[in-house]
This record gives C-alpha cells, sequence and structure tokens, in this order.
C-alpha cells in the first residue's frame, strides 16, 4: 500500500502540476508563488462560471418541475447528469494520461506491482472526476434544499454518491481502452492519441452544449417537452435512472433521506460502484502495465532503392520565406494540442455559435425585450458585433503570442543557420495573419448570415475585424519575442501553460470590449466605426511592423535555451 500511496501523490502531482516539497533551507521563489496564485484565481474563475451555469441550469429546471409536482426529479437528473458528464471527461482524461512520458517505462523496470501502478493511475484520474461530479450534484442539492428545506442528511447521501457516481464510469472507460491499446499498434503513440482525445472531446463537448442549449431554451416556454423527457415515469432521465442502479439508489438516498432506506441505498450503491474498482484492478492492471511497453515507438521501413526518390520528393529548392511559412504551419499542426488550440478556434467556435442560435434563436426573437436590439443590430450595430466577432475569432489562435516559445528547442539549430533574424520572425507573423484571415472572414460571414445585414455593413465588419485581429497578432508576436518560455519539457507547456497566451486573450477581449463600448456610446455609424476600428488599428500595426525586424535581431542574438 505504501507502494500505491507513492506513485498515486506522484501522479496526482504530475497531473496537476503541483509544487513538490520545498527542499529544507530552499528559499521561497516568488515566481513559483506568483504562477501558483495566478493558477489558482484562474480555476476559482473557471468554477465561478461554472457554478453560474448549473446554478442557473437546475433553478429553471426545479420551477419547470415543480410546476408539475415533479421537483424531486431534479435530484435524478443530477445524478443521471453527472454520471453521463464523468463518464465522458474521464475517458478523455484517460486517453490523454494513459501514457505520460518515459517515467513510467522507468516505474515499469522497477519491483513495482502492476496492480499498484493501474491502481495510481486510477486514482489520479478519479480526482478530478469526482471534484466535477461534487460540483454538479452539490449545485442541483443547494436549490433543492432552499426551495424545499429538506432534511439535512440529504446533503450527506447527496455528497457520498457524488464520491460513488464517477468510479463505475470511470472504469468501464478503461475496460474499453486497456484492450484497445493493447491491440492496435497505431494507437500506441501519444500524438494520436491526444488528436484523437482532443477530437473527441470537442464532439462531446459540442454535444453537451446543444443539450444545454435546447435545455435552456425550453425550461420556460414549453412545459411539455419538460415533462415528457424529464418528469414522470416514462421520462429520459427515469428510464436512465432505472437503468443504471447507482443513480436511482442515489435517488431514493436523497429524497428519503431521513429513512433507514436511504443508508441502505448508498449501501447498496457503494458496493455496486466499488466492485467496478475492484474488478478493473484485478482484471485489467497486468494488460495495462504491458501495453505501456513499445510507446511512442516509431516504425521505420527500409527505403532501398527508394531513397533517391524519397529524398527528390521531400528535398527540393525554395524561396527561403515560403519556406519558413511552410514550416511555421506545420510545426503547428504536428502537434496535436497546438492545433486543437490554435487553428482549430476558426472551425469550433462559429460551429459553437450555430449551436446556440439553432437552440435559441426562435426564444431569442420572440421576445419583446429583444426588439429594441434587434433595431439596433439592423440599423448599423450589427457590422461592429460582426466586425468585432471576427477580430476575436482571428486573434483567438494563440498563433502569434505563442511563436517563439513553442519554437524553443529548434533556436540553437535557427541560430546557426543563414537566415535573417527579421525575416524568421516574419515568417512566425504571415503564419498567425494567414489564420487571422480566415477567422475574419468565418466571424464576419456568419454574424453576417445570423444578422441578415447587407453587403455594406458586411464589408464595414470585415475591414474592422481585419484591422482589430492584425494588430493583435503583431502584437502577441512582439510579446512572445520580448518574453518567450523557452525552457519546457512538454511542447504542451509552451502552449497551454505560456503567461503571454493568457495576457493576449484578455487583452484581447479588453480590447474588443472597449471598442463596442465606443462604437455604440458614441451612436458610430458601420463606417465611421469601420475607420476608427479598422483604419486607425492597421496603422498601428504598420509602424510595429516597422520597428521590429531590428528588435527581433537583438532579442535573438540574446534567447538562450
Amino acid at each position: 500500500m505504501k507502494v500505491y500511496f507513492s506513485l498515486a501523490a506522484l501522479y496526482i502531482r504530475s497531473f496537476y502540476n503541483l509544487p513538490g516539497k520545498r527542499a529544507p533551507g530552499a528559499k521561497l521563489d516568488g515566481k513559483k508563488i506568483g504562477k501558483l496564485v495566478g493558477m489558482t484565481v484562474l480555476v476559482l474563475f473557471l468554477l465561478a462560471n461554472l457554478g453560474v451555469m448549473f446554478v442557473g441550469l437546475n433553478l429553471g429546471l426545479y420551477e419547470s418541475l415543480a410546476s408539475v409536482g415533479m421537483q424531486g426529479m431534479l435530484l435524478l437528473n443530477a445524478v443521471v447528469m453527472a454520471t453521463v458528464m464523468t463518464l465522458i471527461i474521464g475517458f478523455l482524461t484517460s486517453l490523454s494520461t494513459y501514457y505520460l512520458n518515459d517515467m513510467e517505462l522507468q516505474l515499469l523496470a522497477m519491483p513495482i506491482k502492476p496492480r499498484a501502478l493501474f491502481a495510481a493511475k486510477f486514482t489520479a484520474v478519479y480526482v478530478s472526476e469526482a471534484i466535477f461530479s461534487l460540483f454538479f450534484i452539490l449545485s442541483a442539492m443547494v436549490i433543492f434544499g432552499i426551495k424545499e428545506q429538506p432534511h439535512p442528511l440529504m446533503y450527506l447521501w447527496g455528497t457520498l454518491a457524488a464520491f460513488l457516481v464517477p468510479i463505475p464510469a470511470l472504469a468501464a472507460c478503461y475496460f474499453v481502452q486497456v484492450p484497445l491499446l493493447s491491440v492496435a499498434r497505431f494507437l500506441k503513440n501519444r500524438q494520436t492519441i491526444l488528436l484523437v482525445g482532443g477530437v473527441l472531446g470537442l464532439a462531446m463537448g459540442l454535444g453537451f452544449n446543444l443539450y444545454y442549449q435546447t435545455m435552456f431554451s425550453r425550461l420556460a416556454t414549453d412545459p411539455a417537452w419538460i415533462a415528457q423527457n424529464m418528469a414522470g415515469p416514462e421520462s429520459l432521465v427515469a428510464q436512465a435512472g432505472r437503468a443504471w442502479p447507482p443513480a436511482y439508489l442515489a435517488w431514493k438516498a436523497m429524497s428519503q433521506p431521513a429513512s433507514a432506506q436511504a443508508a441502505l441505498s448508498l449501501l447498496g450503491m457503494a458496493a455496486f460502484c466499488l466492485s467496478f474498482l475492484a474488478a478493473a484492478v484485478l482484471v485489467l492492471s497486468g494488460a495495462y502495465a504491458k501495453s505501456l511497453v513499445g510507446f511512442n515507438e516509431v516504425r521505420l521501413r527500409r527505403l532501398g532503392a527508394r531513397t533517391g526518390e524519397y529524398l527528390d520528393r521531400n528535398l527540393r529548392r525554395g524561396h527561403a520565406f515560403g519556406t519558413l511559412v511552410l514550416r511555421e504551419v506545420r510545426m503547428m499542426n504536428r502537434e496535436p494540442m497546438y492545433l486543437l488550440n490554435g487553428p482549430f478556434i476558426i472551425v469550433l467556435m462559429p460551429v459553437i455559435f450555430g449551436i446556440m442560435l439553432a437552440a435559441q434563436k426562435d426564444a431569442f426573437l420572440s421576445d419583446p425585450d429583444m426588439a429594441g436590439l434587434l433595431a439596433l443590430l439592423q440599423s448599423g450595430g450589427g457590422a461592429v458585433i460582426a466586425g468585432l466577432a471576427g477580430a476575436f475569432l482571428g486573434s483567438g489562435t494563440s498563433i502569434t503570442c505563442t511563436a517563439v516559445s513553442r519554437d524553443a528547442k529548434a533556436l540553437p539549430y535557427i541560430k546557426s543557420l543563414p537566415i535573417k533574424a527579421g525575416r524568421y520572425f516574419l515568417a512566425k507573423l504571415a503564419h498567425g495573419l494567414i489564420f487571422g484571415v480566415f477567422g475574419a472572414v468565418a466571424g464576419v460571414g456568419l454574424l453576417t448570415w445570423a444578422l441578415g445585414l447587407g453587403a455594406s455593413d458586411a464589408a464595414a465588419g470585415l475591414a474592422m475585424a481585419l484591422g482589430l485581429s492584425a494588430l493583435v497578432n503583431m502584437a502577441g508576436l512582439w510579446l512572445d519575442t520580448a518574453n518567450p518560455r523557452l525552457k519546457w519539457d512538454n511542447p504542451m507547456a509552451a502552449l497551454k501553460q505560456n503567461p503571454n497566451s493568457v495576457i493576449m486573450i484578455l487583452g484581447t477581449m479588453g480590447l474588443i470590449g472597449g471598442a463596442g463600448y465606443l462604437a455604440f456610446s458614441q451612436g458610430l455609424s458601420s463606417w465611421q466605426a469601420a475607420a476608427w476600428f479598422g483604419l486607425v488599428p492597421g496603422v498601428a500595426f504598420a509602424a510595429l511592423l516597422a520597428a521590429f525586424p531590428a528588435y527581433a535581431e537583438r532579442r535573438l542574438a540574446a534567447m538562450e535555451v
């Protein structure tokens, strides 16, 4: 057990980037403390946003269910949804952390039993699932408790149920993944797993977003839909509760918290859930340890007589600047996390907006309070909204503000080549501007269609989007050139743990928010707004671009990895 606890602590620190023990006599690192404080604030901010979303959803759902006398179904819905969400998130988390790095191969070489290794990995993944499950179920319990004032034991049974819900869901994930990765050789590559997991995560996230938006739009306008899908013995939630015993048992315990049946229900739920854990550890541990062997191995094919053909196809003379731009595109696309968190945002954000529009357009248009806003949008304000949306989409890829950091490992080779610093950095800018144009066109085009804007307003919006996004991408490259993150072990750290990306995202939101406030408060027409927020940022972009090559040359000479 001591080995298991040590491994679990190691995995938990690795998964969640927690600080280790401070060496005796070591001084406090102000930079690390600042990073920890910043990450804590960011986590609290995300939890607050999730809390607002979950509380709003459960409050609206309670009021709709109470109108048909089925408010108790709120608790069953919370358990069912927590089960579904922990299954989705657990599958993605367990897949992305199935193999961390070569450290795990070193652990396999030690006298560590496979059961301890697998149980420790299971525990580390379970931690985040349990927190999410507790957060989701607690939001429903708080609403139900305020409205119904049940026996205090409901909170105890609900909390215990929240900790038990993720166990069978996570075990089911490993029962699928371990056999699959034991036989599917092409999946035994970390980049492939991250790409597959990222795509699946986006698909599942979009599905949940569609469910959330659809439910939210019908809570106050469609009681028949609520009764059919959320209440009654034949509703989808009730059927899911009957099909999955832990959900039904948890609901029984929370519905009758002061009865002996509640304790028996929780005991039954605990036995059912823990049996999944025991089965997973007993059955999968050995196969899991064997599946880690050979991870990330690269299979090379013998070229033989085709060596010349291979070189002719892959090595050719080309323009240096175009080659550098192509290198930037390939470097971004080669790392799945760079692709999914960078250029893919141009696809993801319009899809999310499209789902919101499809789910809530009728409710939005039928709301009498929206009549004034719609008139404002159609009289010129729509061009501003479209332009600002395009600007955000064109500058939200985090390409330029992490361009130097992502290239840290190659800097020694770049500095040894006869490549001008200005050309090298401007290729990074060109990469960001290419996707900035795509994002601006996508954002303006989507809002033009949604709001029914004319060609003149669309052109004014596009001018704003191109000017603002170009300026933000240029500023991002200046920032990452001035303060790159050059020391990292995991490529994801260059993007996901880079303060420059956070600074630019928050700065972009402030810039766009300020531009929108000025445009509407001053009553600017579409082309007046285009002049202020398209032409002026364009002039600022040109000034920064003219001063950049000389600065970039000095910075590249001073960079050391």
